[in-house]
Protein backbone atom coordinates (compact mmCIF):
# COMPACT_ATOMS: atom_id res chain seq x y z
CA UNK A 1 0.00 0.00 0.00
CA UNK A 2 2.88 2.37 0.75
CA UNK A 3 4.36 1.78 -2.71
CA UNK A 4 0.97 2.28 -4.33
CA UNK A 5 0.39 5.64 -2.62
CA UNK A 6 3.94 6.73 -3.37
CA UNK A 7 3.58 6.01 -7.07
CA UNK A 8 0.17 7.68 -7.36
CA UNK A 9 1.42 10.78 -5.53
CA UNK A 10 4.19 11.18 -8.12
CA UNK A 11 1.72 11.70 -10.99
CA UNK A 12 2.10 15.30 -12.16
CA UNK A 13 -1.29 16.48 -13.45
CA UNK A 14 0.17 19.25 -15.61
CA UNK A 15 2.69 16.86 -17.13
CA UNK A 16 0.00 14.37 -18.19
CA UNK A 17 -1.89 17.19 -19.92
CA UNK A 18 1.28 18.51 -21.58
CA UNK A 19 2.35 15.09 -22.85
CA UNK A 20 -1.11 14.63 -24.37
CA UNK A 21 -0.88 18.02 -26.05
CA UNK A 22 2.63 17.28 -27.34
CA UNK A 23 1.43 14.11 -29.02
CA UNK A 24 -1.67 15.77 -30.47
CA UNK A 25 0.78 18.05 -32.28
CA UNK A 26 2.37 15.04 -34.00
CA UNK A 27 0.41 13.98 -37.12
CA UNK A 28 0.05 10.18 -37.19
CA UNK A 29 -2.82 9.41 -39.54
CA UNK A 30 -3.53 5.73 -39.82
CA UNK A 31 -1.51 3.79 -42.41
CA UNK A 32 0.66 6.90 -42.75
CA UNK A 33 1.82 7.32 -39.17
CA UNK A 34 5.43 8.22 -39.86
CA UNK A 35 8.00 8.13 -37.04
CA UNK A 36 7.01 11.24 -35.08
CA UNK A 37 5.15 9.41 -32.33
CA UNK A 38 7.79 6.67 -32.15
CA UNK A 39 10.58 9.21 -31.79
CA UNK A 40 8.71 11.09 -29.05
CA UNK A 41 7.99 7.93 -27.04
CA UNK A 42 11.49 6.56 -27.58
CA UNK A 43 13.08 9.69 -26.10
CA UNK A 44 10.64 9.66 -23.15
CA UNK A 45 11.45 6.12 -22.13
CA UNK A 46 15.18 6.33 -22.83
CA UNK A 47 15.35 9.40 -20.58
CA UNK A 48 13.82 7.20 -17.86
CA UNK A 49 16.27 4.38 -18.52
CA UNK A 50 13.45 2.11 -19.68
CA UNK A 51 14.45 -0.16 -22.60
CA UNK A 52 12.51 0.19 -25.83
CA UNK A 53 11.97 -2.06 -28.83
CA UNK A 54 11.14 -0.77 -32.32
CA UNK A 55 9.80 -2.97 -35.10
CA UNK A 56 9.96 -1.04 -38.40
CA UNK A 57 7.53 -1.97 -41.16
CA UNK A 58 9.89 -0.90 -43.93
CA UNK A 59 7.74 2.03 -45.07
CA UNK A 60 8.67 4.70 -42.56
CA UNK A 61 6.56 3.38 -39.66
CA UNK A 62 7.19 1.16 -36.66
CA UNK A 63 5.40 -0.60 -33.83
CA UNK A 64 6.75 0.45 -30.43
CA UNK A 65 7.39 -1.40 -27.16
CA UNK A 66 8.83 -0.26 -23.82
CA UNK A 67 9.58 -2.78 -21.06
CA UNK A 68 9.71 -2.05 -17.34
CA UNK A 69 10.97 -5.10 -15.46
CA UNK A 70 11.04 -8.65 -16.78
CA UNK A 71 10.51 -9.42 -20.46
CA UNK A 72 9.92 -13.13 -19.93
CA UNK A 73 8.55 -15.41 -17.25
CA UNK A 74 5.32 -15.16 -15.21
CA UNK A 75 3.55 -12.09 -13.86
CA UNK A 76 3.87 -9.84 -16.91
CA UNK A 77 1.15 -7.40 -17.99
CA UNK A 78 0.77 -5.26 -21.11
CA UNK A 79 -0.70 -1.78 -21.50
CA UNK A 80 -1.71 -0.70 -24.98
CA UNK A 81 -2.46 2.52 -26.80
CA UNK A 82 -2.44 2.83 -30.59
CA UNK A 83 -0.50 5.76 -31.99
CA UNK A 84 -2.53 6.22 -35.18
CA UNK A 85 -5.44 8.60 -35.60
CA UNK A 86 -8.31 8.98 -38.03
CA UNK A 87 -7.93 11.41 -40.96
CA UNK A 88 -8.57 15.06 -40.15
CA UNK A 89 -10.66 16.01 -43.20
CA UNK A 90 -13.79 17.92 -42.24
CA UNK A 91 -12.71 18.77 -38.69
CA UNK A 92 -14.04 22.08 -37.37
CA UNK A 93 -11.23 22.47 -34.81
CA UNK A 94 -7.50 22.61 -35.45
CA UNK A 95 -6.66 18.89 -35.36
CA UNK A 96 -3.13 19.42 -34.07
CA UNK A 97 -3.44 22.46 -31.79
CA UNK A 98 -4.59 20.69 -28.58
CA UNK A 99 -6.55 23.84 -27.73
CA UNK A 100 -8.07 23.80 -24.24
CA UNK A 101 -11.45 25.49 -23.75
CA UNK A 102 -13.99 25.04 -20.95
CA UNK A 103 -12.13 22.11 -19.46
CA UNK A 104 -11.81 20.22 -22.76
CA UNK A 105 -8.80 19.59 -24.97
CA UNK A 106 -9.67 19.57 -28.67
CA UNK A 107 -7.84 17.84 -31.52
CA UNK A 108 -7.53 14.58 -33.42
CA UNK A 109 -6.43 11.85 -31.05
CA UNK A 110 -7.27 13.69 -27.82
CA UNK A 111 -9.89 11.07 -27.04
CA UNK A 112 -8.83 8.25 -29.37
CA UNK A 113 -6.34 7.73 -27.89
CA UNK A 114 -3.27 9.81 -27.15
CA UNK A 115 -4.69 10.82 -23.78
CA UNK A 116 -4.57 7.17 -22.76
CA UNK A 117 -1.01 6.83 -24.06
CA UNK A 118 0.05 9.87 -22.02
CA UNK A 119 -1.49 8.29 -18.94
CA UNK A 120 0.57 5.11 -19.34
CA UNK A 121 3.77 7.03 -20.04
CA UNK A 122 3.35 9.18 -16.95
CA UNK A 123 2.42 6.17 -14.81
CA UNK A 124 5.61 4.37 -15.82
CA UNK A 125 7.58 7.55 -15.07
CA UNK A 126 6.01 7.62 -11.60
CA UNK A 127 7.04 4.00 -11.05
CA UNK A 128 10.62 4.80 -12.01
CA UNK A 129 10.76 7.95 -9.88
CA UNK A 130 9.32 6.07 -6.90
CA UNK A 131 11.88 3.31 -7.31
CA UNK A 132 9.11 0.71 -7.47
CA UNK A 133 9.78 -2.32 -9.65
CA UNK A 134 6.97 -4.59 -10.86
CA UNK A 135 6.97 -8.11 -9.48
CA UNK A 136 6.92 -9.44 -13.04
CA UNK A 137 7.09 -7.02 -15.93
CA UNK A 138 5.10 -4.20 -17.47
CA UNK A 139 5.19 -3.71 -21.24
CA UNK A 140 3.78 -0.71 -23.05
CA UNK A 141 2.83 -1.48 -26.65
CA UNK A 142 1.89 1.31 -29.06
CA UNK A 143 0.72 -0.02 -32.40
CA UNK A 144 0.15 1.39 -35.85
CA UNK A 145 -2.83 0.92 -38.15
CA UNK A 146 -5.40 0.17 -35.45
CA UNK A 147 -7.83 2.49 -37.23
CA UNK A 148 -7.37 0.50 -40.44
CA UNK A 149 -8.16 -3.03 -39.20
CA UNK A 150 -4.84 -3.62 -37.41
CA UNK A 151 -3.19 -5.83 -40.03
CA UNK A 152 0.27 -4.32 -39.50
CA UNK A 153 -0.41 -3.49 -35.85
CA UNK A 154 -2.00 -5.77 -33.28
CA UNK A 155 -2.62 -8.60 -35.76
CA UNK A 156 1.08 -8.40 -36.70
CA UNK A 157 1.92 -8.61 -33.00
CA UNK A 158 -0.27 -11.68 -32.61
CA UNK A 159 1.36 -13.39 -35.61
CA UNK A 160 4.81 -12.64 -34.21
CA UNK A 161 4.00 -14.03 -30.76
CA UNK A 162 4.35 -10.64 -29.05
CA UNK A 163 1.44 -11.37 -26.70
CA UNK A 164 2.56 -14.82 -25.65
CA UNK A 165 3.18 -15.30 -21.94
CA UNK A 166 1.39 -12.21 -20.65
CA UNK A 167 -0.99 -12.50 -17.68
CA UNK A 168 -3.31 -9.81 -18.99
CA UNK A 169 -3.70 -6.62 -21.01
CA UNK A 170 -5.20 -3.20 -20.31
CA UNK A 171 -6.33 -1.31 -23.39
CA UNK A 172 -6.40 2.43 -22.75
CA UNK A 173 -9.11 3.16 -25.32
CA UNK A 174 -11.66 5.80 -24.24
CA UNK A 175 -14.25 4.50 -21.76
CA UNK A 176 -14.81 7.51 -19.45
CA UNK A 177 -12.68 5.38 -17.11
CA UNK A 178 -15.42 2.78 -16.99
CA UNK A 179 -14.12 -0.78 -16.72
CA UNK A 180 -15.16 -2.50 -19.94
CA UNK A 181 -15.22 -6.29 -20.05
CA UNK A 182 -14.60 -6.74 -23.75
CA UNK A 183 -15.73 -5.89 -27.26
CA UNK A 184 -18.66 -6.38 -29.52
CA UNK A 185 -17.83 -8.46 -32.56
CA UNK A 186 -18.29 -7.30 -36.13
CA UNK A 187 -20.03 -8.34 -39.30
CA UNK A 188 -18.37 -6.12 -41.91
CA UNK A 189 -18.83 -6.79 -45.59
CA UNK A 190 -20.29 -5.40 -48.81
CA UNK A 191 -23.13 -6.27 -51.17
CA UNK A 192 -23.97 -5.58 -54.78
CA UNK A 193 -27.14 -5.48 -56.81
CA UNK A 194 -27.25 -5.75 -60.58
CA UNK A 195 -29.85 -4.18 -62.82
CA UNK A 196 -30.34 -3.12 -66.43
CA UNK A 197 -29.65 0.34 -67.79
CA UNK A 198 -32.22 2.37 -69.70
CA UNK A 199 -32.91 6.02 -70.51
CA UNK A 200 -34.64 7.88 -67.67
CA UNK A 201 -37.46 8.72 -70.09
CA UNK A 202 -38.04 4.96 -70.41
CA UNK A 203 -37.09 4.01 -66.86
CA UNK A 204 -39.70 1.25 -66.82
CA UNK A 205 -37.62 -0.55 -69.45
CA UNK A 206 -34.64 -0.84 -67.07
CA UNK A 207 -33.98 -2.48 -63.71
CA UNK A 208 -32.85 0.03 -61.09
CA UNK A 209 -30.00 -1.46 -59.04
CA UNK A 210 -30.09 1.41 -56.50
CA UNK A 211 -33.78 0.85 -55.76
CA UNK A 212 -33.11 -2.86 -55.41
CA UNK A 213 -30.34 -2.14 -52.92
CA UNK A 214 -32.68 0.10 -50.96
CA UNK A 215 -35.17 -2.76 -50.83
CA UNK A 216 -32.46 -5.10 -49.54
CA UNK A 217 -31.41 -2.60 -46.86
CA UNK A 218 -35.04 -2.15 -45.82
CA UNK A 219 -35.42 -5.92 -45.25
CA UNK A 220 -31.96 -6.25 -43.66
CA UNK A 221 -33.10 -3.95 -40.84
CA UNK A 222 -35.78 -6.50 -39.89
CA UNK A 223 -33.40 -9.44 -39.38
CA UNK A 224 -33.95 -11.31 -36.09
CA UNK A 225 -30.38 -10.96 -34.82
CA UNK A 226 -30.90 -7.20 -34.44
CA UNK A 227 -33.59 -7.79 -31.79
CA UNK A 228 -31.44 -9.85 -29.38
CA UNK A 229 -30.09 -8.12 -26.26
CA UNK A 230 -27.16 -8.75 -23.91
CA UNK A 231 -26.81 -7.59 -20.29
CA UNK A 232 -23.53 -5.76 -20.93
CA UNK A 233 -23.51 -5.03 -24.66
CA UNK A 234 -27.15 -4.24 -25.32
CA UNK A 235 -28.36 -4.92 -28.88
CA UNK A 236 -26.35 -5.26 -32.07
CA UNK A 237 -25.86 -2.11 -34.10
CA UNK A 238 -26.34 -1.73 -37.85
CA UNK A 239 -24.61 0.86 -40.02
CA UNK A 240 -24.78 0.84 -43.80
CA UNK A 241 -21.77 3.11 -44.07
CA UNK A 242 -21.49 3.53 -47.83
CA UNK A 243 -23.68 3.15 -50.92
CA UNK A 244 -22.69 3.85 -54.51
CA UNK A 245 -24.45 3.38 -57.82
CA UNK A 246 -25.32 5.05 -61.09
CA UNK A 247 -23.70 5.25 -64.51
CA UNK A 248 -24.34 8.84 -65.56
CA UNK A 249 -27.23 11.29 -65.62
CA UNK A 250 -30.50 10.36 -67.31
CA UNK A 251 -29.78 6.65 -67.03
CA UNK A 252 -31.15 3.86 -64.87
CA UNK A 253 -28.27 2.53 -62.70
CA UNK A 254 -27.33 -1.03 -63.61
CA UNK A 255 -25.09 -1.62 -60.59
CA UNK A 256 -25.02 -0.62 -56.93
CA UNK A 257 -22.75 -1.51 -54.00
CA UNK A 258 -23.35 -0.97 -50.29
CA UNK A 259 -21.03 -1.62 -47.36
CA UNK A 260 -22.27 -2.61 -43.91
CA UNK A 261 -20.65 -2.46 -40.48
CA UNK A 262 -22.76 -4.29 -37.92
CA UNK A 263 -21.41 -4.69 -34.37
CA UNK A 264 -22.62 -7.93 -32.85
CA UNK A 265 -23.05 -9.38 -29.35
CA UNK A 266 -22.10 -12.78 -27.88
CA UNK A 267 -25.55 -14.23 -28.53
CA UNK A 268 -25.33 -13.44 -32.26
CA UNK A 269 -22.06 -14.90 -33.57
CA UNK A 270 -21.08 -14.09 -37.15
CA UNK A 271 -22.16 -17.54 -38.35
CA UNK A 272 -25.72 -16.83 -37.22
CA UNK A 273 -25.73 -13.36 -38.80
CA UNK A 274 -24.25 -14.74 -42.02
CA UNK A 275 -27.00 -17.35 -42.30
CA UNK A 276 -29.77 -14.82 -41.70
CA UNK A 277 -28.30 -12.43 -44.28
CA UNK A 278 -27.82 -15.11 -46.93
CA UNK A 279 -31.30 -16.54 -46.32
CA UNK A 280 -32.64 -13.03 -46.85
CA UNK A 281 -30.73 -12.60 -50.11
CA UNK A 282 -31.97 -15.97 -51.37
CA UNK A 283 -35.57 -15.03 -50.59
CA UNK A 284 -35.37 -11.59 -52.20
CA UNK A 285 -33.62 -12.95 -55.27
CA UNK A 286 -36.22 -15.69 -55.68
CA UNK A 287 -39.36 -13.71 -54.85
CA UNK A 288 -38.48 -10.23 -56.07
CA UNK A 289 -35.58 -10.72 -58.53
CA UNK A 290 -33.30 -8.30 -56.69
CA UNK A 291 -30.02 -9.87 -57.91
CA UNK A 292 -28.28 -9.08 -54.62
CA UNK A 293 -25.09 -10.86 -53.56
CA UNK A 294 -22.15 -10.43 -51.20
CA UNK A 295 -19.01 -8.89 -52.72
CA UNK A 296 -15.59 -7.51 -51.82
CA UNK A 297 -15.49 -3.99 -50.34
CA UNK A 298 -14.93 -1.18 -52.86
CA UNK A 299 -11.23 -0.61 -53.49
CA UNK A 300 -9.67 1.78 -51.01
CA UNK A 301 -12.68 1.80 -48.69
CA UNK A 302 -11.54 -0.92 -46.32
CA UNK A 303 -9.01 -3.72 -46.45
CA UNK A 304 -9.93 -6.03 -49.34
CA UNK A 305 -11.42 -8.85 -47.28
CA UNK A 306 -14.62 -8.85 -45.24
CA UNK A 307 -14.18 -9.50 -41.55
CA UNK A 308 -16.64 -11.30 -39.35
CA UNK A 309 -15.59 -11.48 -35.72
CA UNK A 310 -17.38 -12.80 -32.66
CA UNK A 311 -17.76 -10.70 -29.52
CA UNK A 312 -15.15 -11.33 -26.82
CA UNK A 313 -15.32 -10.58 -23.09
CA UNK A 314 -14.23 -11.74 -19.66
CA UNK A 315 -16.55 -12.17 -16.64
CA UNK A 316 -17.52 -9.26 -14.42
CA UNK A 317 -16.12 -11.17 -11.45
CA UNK A 318 -12.79 -12.00 -13.12
CA UNK A 319 -9.71 -11.14 -11.06
CA UNK A 320 -8.49 -8.62 -13.67
CA UNK A 321 -11.89 -6.90 -13.76
CA UNK A 322 -11.81 -6.51 -9.98
CA UNK A 323 -8.21 -5.32 -10.05
CA UNK A 324 -8.88 -2.58 -12.59
CA UNK A 325 -12.09 -1.56 -10.83
CA UNK A 326 -10.17 -1.21 -7.57
CA UNK A 327 -7.54 0.95 -9.28
CA UNK A 328 -10.21 3.23 -10.76
CA UNK A 329 -11.80 3.67 -7.34
CA UNK A 330 -8.41 4.40 -5.76
CA UNK A 331 -7.55 6.95 -8.45
CA UNK A 332 -10.87 8.74 -8.71
CA UNK A 333 -12.53 8.25 -5.34
CA UNK A 334 -15.67 6.98 -7.07
CA UNK A 335 -16.99 3.42 -7.41
CA UNK A 336 -15.95 1.88 -10.73
CA UNK A 337 -18.67 1.31 -13.31
CA UNK A 338 -18.57 -2.02 -15.15
CA UNK A 339 -19.70 -1.88 -18.79
CA UNK A 340 -18.72 -3.27 -22.20
CA UNK A 341 -17.19 -1.69 -25.28
CA UNK A 342 -19.41 -1.12 -28.33
CA UNK A 343 -16.40 -0.96 -30.65
CA UNK A 344 -13.49 -3.24 -31.56
CA UNK A 345 -10.18 -3.01 -29.72
CA UNK A 346 -7.02 -5.03 -29.19
CA UNK A 347 -8.69 -6.58 -26.12
CA UNK A 348 -10.71 -8.80 -28.44
CA UNK A 349 -7.54 -10.33 -29.88
CA UNK A 350 -6.07 -11.13 -26.47
CA UNK A 351 -9.29 -12.58 -25.04
CA UNK A 352 -9.66 -14.82 -28.07
CA UNK A 353 -6.14 -16.08 -27.31
CA UNK A 354 -7.15 -16.90 -23.74
CA UNK A 355 -5.42 -13.86 -22.21
CA UNK A 356 -7.72 -11.69 -20.06
CA UNK A 357 -8.06 -8.08 -21.15
CA UNK A 358 -9.88 -4.98 -19.91
CA UNK A 359 -10.55 -1.66 -21.64
CA UNK A 360 -10.25 1.49 -19.50
CA UNK A 361 -9.19 4.93 -20.59
CA UNK A 362 -9.91 8.68 -20.54
CA UNK A 363 -12.49 10.23 -22.83
CA UNK A 364 -15.67 8.88 -24.36
CA UNK A 365 -16.04 6.89 -27.55
CA UNK A 366 -18.84 9.33 -28.38
CA UNK A 367 -16.14 11.91 -29.12
CA UNK A 368 -13.89 9.53 -31.10
CA UNK A 369 -13.64 10.20 -34.86
CA UNK A 370 -15.79 13.34 -34.59
CA UNK A 371 -15.34 16.70 -36.30
CA UNK A 372 -14.50 18.38 -32.98
CA UNK A 373 -12.88 15.49 -31.11
CA UNK A 374 -12.12 16.33 -27.49
CA UNK A 375 -11.27 14.88 -24.10
CA UNK A 376 -12.16 16.23 -20.69
CA UNK A 377 -8.85 17.51 -19.32
CA UNK A 378 -9.65 16.38 -15.76
CA UNK A 379 -9.84 12.77 -16.92
CA UNK A 380 -6.23 12.69 -18.12
CA UNK A 381 -4.50 12.68 -14.71
CA UNK A 382 -7.20 10.38 -13.34
CA UNK A 383 -6.29 7.87 -16.04
CA UNK A 384 -2.58 8.20 -15.19
CA UNK A 385 -3.36 7.56 -11.52
CA UNK A 386 -5.48 4.54 -12.44
CA UNK A 387 -2.63 3.03 -14.44
CA UNK A 388 -0.13 3.90 -11.70
CA UNK A 389 -2.31 2.15 -9.11
CA UNK A 390 -2.45 -0.92 -11.33
CA UNK A 391 1.27 -0.95 -12.05
CA UNK A 392 2.23 -0.55 -8.40
CA UNK A 393 0.42 -3.80 -7.63
CA UNK A 394 1.79 -5.77 -10.57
Amino acid sequence: MADLDKVIDLIDDDEVVQVTADMIGIPSITANEGMGMVNYMEKWFKDLGVPVRLYPTGDGRANFFADLGATEGPGRYMFNGHMDIKPVDGMIVDPYAAEIRDGKMYGRGTCDMKGGIAGVMCAIKAMVRAGVSPKGGITFFSDIEEEFAGGNGYYWAKREGMFDGYEGLISCEPTLLEVQLGNRGAYVTSFETKGRSAHSGLAHKGINAVQNMCRFIEEFQKLPYLQVENEWFGKCTLNFERIQGGLYLSAVPDHCTASVDSRIIPETPPELVHKQVHDLMARLNKDEGLQVSECAPPEGWRPPQAFKLKAESIPADHALTKRVASAVTKATGDPAKITACPAITIAMVLIEMGIPAIICGPGSIEQAHTEDEWVEVAQLPKAARTYAALMAGM
